[in-house]
């Protein structure tokens, strides 16, 4: 028994935002942005709210299958549009998933990673034929647009996958998750709750705090070490595996990963010139990308690989069907 990869969709707001734009925010320029981080557009949502996103990208995965084979809905976020009720309610109650248990998952970048290594968990053990894992962020909201470190980051947008238990196919050959210790806080967003009659916790950031240099380093030796043991587990060699989809975090972070595994820079899935980093979105949303590219043939290895805040990083090694 497997669970395979059986569609993929995904959704970006209206708007583009290019790296000029942002030099009138921040003392920046375009060919700045591009050197450090290969990022030359992203996604805004004005008028898109990440249930909008979500509802589309979940839509465009599932196309003509019966809503009512869909039994559990997973959402990785770190930017809901509320606290309850979750994402993945949401989703359900919108789409009329009438058989689905739905909830969030926050693993910030790694969270369409932990997502998928959940539901193939539970798919398994309970028989849950059909699954829906999203990743969708607003991260626009959290983010400080006076702060050149991070705005020239980030963008919006929404990715699905959806998962089917399989009784002839593999799907998933492997799969590994870690939580390493933020000791020193290098990657927060911290929450300003109101001000009760019985507490006073002082002013808060609400936006994304990031210190690049360390979340540089944490990223090459975690992404390393998660390919390294979804390789291991499966047997293979990282030249067995037809296609990369890494996080799109910055395209330094992926050159350094496909150097580290000795293979080309072509076989990983790279949408971050237009995207950017839309965190638990990015994985599933450049997944798309490739599974609509016309590239990929039954039995393609493809190997998702990602962290985060937490921190948190992951890989899941897959045959294509």
């Amino acid at each position: 028994m497997g669970v395979v990869i059986a569609g993929t969709g995904k959704a970006l707001p209206e708007l583009k935002i290019e790296n000029e734009y942002l030099s009138r925010l921040v003392d920046t320029d375009s060919q700045w942005i591009i050197d450090r981080t290969g990022i030359e557009t992203r996604h805004i949502a004005t008028n898109e709210t990440a249930l909008d996103l979500a509802v589309k990208a979940a839509q465009e995965a599932m196309g003509g299958m019966d809503k009512d084979s869909i039994e559990l809905v997973l959402v990785a976020t770190v930017s809901p549009d509320m606290l309850v009720p979750s994402m993945g309610a949401l989703v359900k109650r919108t789409l009329g998933l009438k058989n689905a248990i739905a909830y969030d998952i926050n693993a910030a970048c790694s969270g369409f990673i932990y997502g998928i290594w959940n539901a193939e968990a539970l798919m398994k053990i309970h028989g849950i034929k059909r699954a829906l894992v999203i990743g969708v962020e607003r991260l626009s909201r959290i983010t400080n647009w006076e702060d050149r470190g991070t705005c020239i980051l980030f963008g919006d947008g929404a990715g699905c996958a959806v998962l089917e238990l399989s009784d002839s196919k593999t799907g998933i050959i492997s799969s590994f998750v870690k939580n390493y210790d933020d000791v020193t806080d290098c990657l927060i967003v911290d929450i300003q709750y109101p001000k009760t009659p019985f507490s006073d916790d002082g002013p808060k950031d609400p936006y994304i705090n990031m210190n690049g240099s360390q979340v540089f380093r944490f990223a090459v030796g975690a992404i390393g070490e998660a390919m390294d043991s979804v390789l291991q587990k499966a047997g293979i060699k990282a030249d067995d595996v037809q296609y990369y989809v890494p996080h799109q975090a910055n395209m330094r972070i992926i050159q350094s990963a496909a150097q580290r595994m000795k293979q080309p820079v072509d076989k990983f899935q790279v949408n971050i010139k237009t995207t950017g980093n839309v965190s638990a979105a990015s994985i599933p949303m450049a997944l798309s990308d490739l599974m609509k590219s016309g590239k990929v043939h039954s039995g393609d290895k493809i190997m998702l690989v990602g962290f985060g805040g937490g921190l948190s990083a992951g890989a899941i090694l897959f045959e294509a069907l």
